[in-house]
């Protein structure tokens, strides 16, 4: 396998190409910038190191060799290759091309992740989006897999390879029947914990990170930590919730996507509870600009507010590196 000499660089194949199209090293010259003498040094240089004869020179015209002209296509296809990968390259970095994959639960990509979205794209045309929706134990995993460039969701676990920037408090409530009599909100339009003491309630998955973070308040009723109906999904609890079978305990982010004329939602107080969504990105691997650019964007929606009631920007801190 013969491989190409290591002082055969861009600058010969440039002036070789420039010389076979217009069959004159001083037309050649003049294209590139340069002195006639360079670009005939250029072209010995390169056929000296190929140990084979490009041109054939006579006193009136340059013309290719059998060899310059097998020679002379390929050069330009790995011309315009070269010239392609710099643009893309460049483009990438300028936030004209990319791709960026974002993994969200259901409610933040509703609320949140598309509305900042639509302004990113309008910015960022080139840029192409991949949105998943899940639950928050599979998206620190593809986090973790690098199968998407970070997750917007609540912590589900420790992890030592994911960095967890905290973005929203969502304050949780309770998703009722319109017409369930035992429940009414008070004045400030909340209801206590203490009312829900002996109903049914529909929880759901684990994955979700919303049963780990009420199993762990002692403060609340043990009903809470204990649903009587399991759902896999925000839409299978309200389901069951307009079925007649109980009430839902929902994030006020979440409660926003089920509601419907025969649904109520009331915030829940004394004590107060509360998530933390996360923009979760990977500890080794920094964003690229374009997944910067879109984080930057949710963070931007989340201070210009408009969010639903129970829901507020976390408190601003410095992010890792």
């Amino acid at each position: 396998m013969y491989r190409l000499p290591k002082h055969v660089t861009l600058k010969h194949l440039t002036a070789f190409v420039a010389v076979a199209q217009e069959s004159s090293f001083t037309h050649a010259a003049k294209r590139l910038f340069q002195t006639q003498s360079s670009v005939t040094s250029l072209v010995r240089q390169l056929e000296d190191a190929l140990a084979t004869r490009l041109f054939d020179r006579t006193s009136r015209r340059v013309l290719l060799t059998a060899a310059g002209e097998a020679f002379l296509p390929r050069v330009m296809r790995l011309l315009a290759d070269f010239d392609g990968v710099i643009e893309d390259v460049v483009r990438f970095g300028a936030l004209e091309r990319g791709r960026v994959g974002v993994a969200a639960a259901p409610s933040a990509i509703t609320q949140i992740i598309a509305p900042a979205a639509a302004a990113y794209a309008a910015r960022y045309p080139g840029v192409r989006l991949y949105l998943s929706d899940d639950n928050s134990g599979r998206i620190q995993r593809k986090v973790s897999a690098r199968e998407v460039d970070f997750g917007f969701t609540s912590r589900w676990t420790d992890a030592p390879d994911l960095i967890f920037e905290p973005a929203l408090r969502d304050r949780f409530g309770v998703l009722y029947r319109h017409d369930d009599s035992a429940l009414r909100p008070g004045a400030d339009g909340a209801v206590a914990w203490q009312s829900l003491a002996g109903r049914k309630l529909v929880g759901v998955v684990d994955e979700t990170g919303i049963m780990a973070l009420l199993r762990a308040r002692a403060d609340l009723p043990i009903e809470a930590a204990a649903p009587f109906y399991e759902a896999s999904s925000t839409t299978s609890q309200a389901a069951l919730v307009k079925a007649g079978l109980g009430v839902a305990l929902l994030p006020a982010l979440a409660a926003q996507r089920v509601l419907e004329p025969d649904l109520r939602y009331a915030l829940l107080k004394r004590p107060t509870v509360e998530r933390s969504l996360c923009l979760i990105r990977h500890r080794d691997y920094p964003l690229s600009p374009a997944a910067t650019a879109l984080a930057d964007a949710i963070r931007d929606h989340l201070r210009r507010g408009g969010l639903p009631t129970g829901c507020r920007p976390a408190p601003a801190r410095p992010r890792a590196a």
